[in-house]
């Protein structure tokens, strides 16, 4: 009879101990789904945040490019009004500097004539 009872106490620890380890299965199953709930919470709050300080930067820095370019078209501009007056203060001299080399040439000896 004791072997009878020897044997049914260790079936009942081997149930007890079956139970114990469901028990902690479930509770890791359990643990796991809440941690991979928070991550996803976490990365969430942390795209928002980062998505509110990526269209934060580009509407101070629209505004500069937009400025940045006018500035840069009215310096071109500049430049331009700058060399169309300098062409037409120099177009005299350079047409007399044209015409004196067409009717008066200077004869010289060329380098390799020797």
């Amino acid at each position: 009879m004791s072997q009878q009872n020897g044997i049914a106490t260790l079936l009942k620890a081997e149930k007890e101990a079956h139970e114990i380890v469901s028990k902690a299965r479930k509770y890791r199953q359990d643990k796991l789904k809440q941690a991979k709930s928070d991550a996803a919470q976490e990365i969430e709050t942390y795209k928002t945040k980062k998505d509110q300080e990526l269209k934060d930067f580009e509407s101070k820095n629209v505004g500069s490019t937009a400025e940045l370019e006018k500035k840069a078209d009215q310096d071109v501009q500049g430049e331009l009004e700058e060399i169309k007056k300098i062409s037409k203060a120099k177009t005299a001299d350079v047409i007399k500097l044209l015409v004196s080399a067409v009717t008066e040439p200077i004869p010289e000896m060329h380098v390799n004539a020797n």
